[in-house]
C-alpha cells in the first residue's frame, strides 16, 4: 500500500496488520515509515519501501518485495497530496506535482498490481483512496479535484477490463478526516474553532471521520467479504454529500478562493 506513513494511510496499515495481512508499506518519507514500524508490534508482518509513487520503479520495487512472501493479492493506492490553488492562481509546478503523485502514481500502482495478478492467476483486489472532491465542487481544489475524478474513472475502467480475470477494483471517497495535517490546518486558520466547526458541520454526524473509520472500509473492500463489489466508488463521508452544503455565515468564500492555500502530504478529504 502507498502513502502509508501518515494519516489515513497509517491507519490502513495498522488495520491490515490487525486483520492478518502482510503489509508492504510505501511512502516517500523514510522517517515516517520508520515511525510506523516502531508503533507496530508485529515482527515480520510489516516491510518498508521508500520511494516516490510518481516514479514507476517504486511500484515495481513494492511488487517485488511483496512477492518474496508469495503471491500479491491486494494493492491499495493511498498516496496523495493536496495543494489548494484556484484556477486563476495555479502554478504549473504544483499542478503537475499533484497530477504526478495523485493520478500517475495511482496508475502505476494499478498497472503493477494487475500485471502481477495476471502473471500469477490471482483474483486480486485494488482499492484506491479518492475523495468526495471528485464528485462535489470545493473552492481551491482545481487540480486536486481533477486528480481524484481521474481515480474514479480508472476504477470503473479497470474493473470492466479485468473482471473476466476475477480482479476487483474499487475506490473509497472520504469526506473530512481528522489527521495531524487537518488539525494543523485548523490551528493555522484565523479562527481555529470556526474552521473546525465549518468542517464538522458539513457532515451529518456533526463531525469529521477518524482515520480508522476509513481504514475499516478499505480493509473490507480488499477482503473476500466484498467479493461481489466491483467498479464502485464507496463514499465514506458521514453523509456530507447527501445534502447541499452551504458555508457558514462567518466564512468569506470569496476570500477563501483568493487566498493562498496550503499543502498536505496525504489525502484527507
Amino acid at each position: 500500500m502507498t502513502g502509508a506513513a501518515n494519516g489515513i494511510g497509517r491507519a490502513i496499515a495498522g488495520r491490515l496488520i490487525t486483520d492478518g495481512w502482510h503489509v508492504i508499506a510505501v511512502d516517500i518519507s523514510a522517517s515516517g515509515l520508520e515511525s510506523l514500524r516502531t508503533t507496530m508490534d508485529t515482527p515480520g508482518r510489516l516491510e518498508l519501501v521508500v520511494g516516490d509513487v510518481a516514479d514507476r520503479a517504486t511500484s515495481v520495487r513494492a511488487g517485488d518485495q511483496a512477492e518474496q512472501h508469495g503471491r500479491l493479492t491486494a494493492w491499495i493506492n493511498n498516496a496523495g497530496i493536496e495543494i489548494d490553488e484556484p484556477a486563476h492562481r495555479v502554478s504549473e509546478e504544483r499542478l503537475r506535482r499533484q497530477l504526478d503523485v495523485n493520478l500517475v502514481g495511482t496508475m502505476w500502482g494499478c498497472a503493477e498490481a494487475v500485471q502481477r495478478f495476471m502473471a500469477s492467476g490471482t483474483a486480486g483486489s485494488v482499492c484506491s483512496v479518492s475523495s468526495i472532491q471528485a464528485t462535489r465542487g470545493f473552492p481551491g481544489a482545481f487540480a486536486y479535484a481533477a486528480t481524484k475524478g481521474g481515480i474514479n474513472a480508472l476504477t470503473r475502467q479497470l474493473a470492466v477490463e479485468y473482471a473476466p480475470l476475477r480482479v476487483r477494483v474499487n475506490s473509497v471517497l472520504p469526506g473530512g478526516v481528522r489527521t495531524a495535517m487537518t488539525q494543523t490546518d485548523w490551528a493555522g486558520a484565523p479562527d481555529p474553532e470556526s474552521a473546525q466547526r465549518r468542517d464538522d458541520s458539513m457532515h451529518l454526524r456533526g463531525r469529521i471521520a477518524e482515520p480508522d473509520e476509513i481504514a475499516a472500509v478499505v480493509s473490507f473492500l480488499i477482503s473476500d467479504d466484498a467479493s461481489f463489489i466491483n467498479g464502485q466508488e464507496i463514499v465514506v463521508d458521514g453523509g456530507a454529500s447527501a445534502r447541499c452544503v452551504t458555508f457558514p455565515a462567518d466564512v468569506d468564500v470569496l476570500a477563501a478562493v483568493r487566498g493562498v492555500g496550503g499543502e498536505s502530504d496525504d489525502a484527507d478529504s
